[in-house]
């Protein structure tokens, strides 16, 4: 009994060491927008999360050089219980177009996006840095100014309602020595190795006996591998070969019930 009570204390001290080593969220509001931002673990990528009150679309552009001109937009919206998210740029001061349908790439990650209350989120990532020539890049250590909106149609084209104007202030992320970098009540999801070329070994640790999901994305949010399974509760391992894949950034994400942990890693050939 003691020795069960010492490990139980010494799991919640390490829970508790896990959480705060996690990079904070920065904050900032404008437009009837609050946007959340931080840089991940291995300083590759941008996470946001918009928020606001509305069932429609919300939106950031980043680093605008005159109005909407030369912006990184991403717009997003839920419709029908699912996430929508589209990568644009700014083509005049009040106009903007997919990165796609201008000749670019879109490099915006769905990360979730959902709609409860009247209130919509979208949860996304985009890399600091890139080689389309319709993205802004972001480098630590620099403010940047942005563009905050929302509107109320479940599209990417209508008329905002609100926009506003503010400021961000990319910062580094805080170090986290622990592999588990995104660790959840009831859900540890690891890598290793990552970088990795061209297989790496998933490791997660369920608290409960059930249904399991797993399914990875590249820097465009296209799925790319997607396995499902039945898993007991415990220590668990998953092989994922990335042979016939690019070199990139992939997002892989681990769904068992009603918890959901996430985790970037790199394909480096």
């Amino acid at each position: 009994m003691k020795e069960t009570y010492v490990l139980t204390i010494f799991m919640m001290l390490l829970s508790l060491a896990l959480l705060t080593a996690q990079t904070p969220w920065q904050t900032t509001s404008a437009g009837g927008v609050t946007f959340q931002y931080r840089v991940t673990q291995d300083s590759q990528n941008l996470e946001g999360k918009m928020t606001a009150s509305t069932t429609g679309w919300v939106a950031v552009g980043f680093n605008p050089t005159s109005v909407m001109r030369n912006a990184n937009f991403i717009i997003g919206y839920v419709s029908a219980g699912t996430g929508n998210i589209r990568d644009d740029w700014g083509t005049s001061n009040t106009t903007h177009a997919s990165d796609v349908s201008l000749g670019g790439q879109s490099n915006v990650t769905l990360v979730a996006g959902t709609e409860s209350a009247g209130s919509t989120l979208i949860h996304f990532t985009i890399p600091l840095s890139t080689t389309d020539q319709y993205d802004r890049n972001l480098q630590i250590g620099q403010t940047y100014p942005i563009i905050l909106a929302k509107g109320s149609s479940d599209n990417y084209t209508a008329q905002h309602n609100d926009a506003g104007f503010a400021s961000i202030t990319i910062q580094a992320p805080v170090a986290n020595d622990d592999p588990f970098v995104n660790p959840v009540p009831g859900l540890s999801l690891m890598s290793y190795p990552n970088p990795f070329n061209p297989q790496t070994t998933l490791r997660y640790n369920l608290k409960r006996t059930g249904e399991l999901e797993l399914t990875i994305y590249n820097v465009r949010g296209e799925l790319v591998h997607k396995v499902r399974g039945f898993e007991t509760e415990g220590s668990h391992s998953y092989l994922w070969n990335a042979e016939n894949l690019p070199s990139g950034s992939y997002l892989v994400r681990l769904k068992s019930g009603s918890v959901t942990a996430s985790l970037r890693v790199q394909l480096i050939k």
